[in-house]
């Protein structure tokens, strides 16, 4: 093995871990508290918060099946970003809008997949019925993942900004 790709390897096993590490800290005692100091950190700046906004509706949406905690957790650690804001938003897939995450996704899916004239009443329950219905799902997730994250990263970044300006206007007056 090469020397880039032992340091990959040994990159990519630190990331592991420390994802690991930090989800095993979140459900600890403290965790809340900690949450909320990590949202809030000062040293990032509201392009960095935007940004993890925007990656965690990115992971929360994309179909990785019960692996979004770790995958958002995972990204974080990689790309440097606000894990807590990253870990928040990609709960965007839990039960109150989950149905509606599917329907956007299944609709979406649409402009990709327009073989479903395929599908009849008689023939919605076949395999390759199921087949074109899951295949729309997930051309779906992935087109309305980045759609709606460059939304949610816009709208987080003039929140942030526009609360700035109001702190700003307070102190003067």
């Amino acid at each position: 093995m090469g020397q880039d790709s032992m340091q990959m390897i040994i990159t990519f096993q630190s990331a592991i871990s420390k994802a690991f590490k930090f989800t095993r800290e979140l459900f600890s005692k403290k965790s809340l508290k900690k949450f909320i100091i990590m949202i809030n950190n000062p040293e990032h700046s509201d392009g960095l918060k935007a940004l993890s906004a925007a990656a965690g509706i990115f992971v929360g949406i994309i179909p990785v099946w019960g692996l979004q905690t770790l995958a958002a957790v995972f990204i974080a650690v990689i790309f440097r970003l606000n894990k807590a804001l990253v870990l928040l938003f990609s709960q965007v897939s839990l039960p109150p809008l989950l149905p509606l995450v599917v329907l956007l996704s299944y609709r979406s899916g649409r402009i990709w997949v327009n073989d479903l004239s395929l599908i009849t009443t008689k023939t919605e329950t076949s395999v390759n019925g199921v087949r074109l219905h899951l295949l729309q799902y997930i051309y779906g997730s992935l087109t309305l993942a980045p759609v709606l994250s460059l939304v949610t990263g816009v709208a987080t970044f003039v929140v942030l900004k526009s609360i700035k300006l109001a702190k700003q206007g307070l102190e003067i007056s």
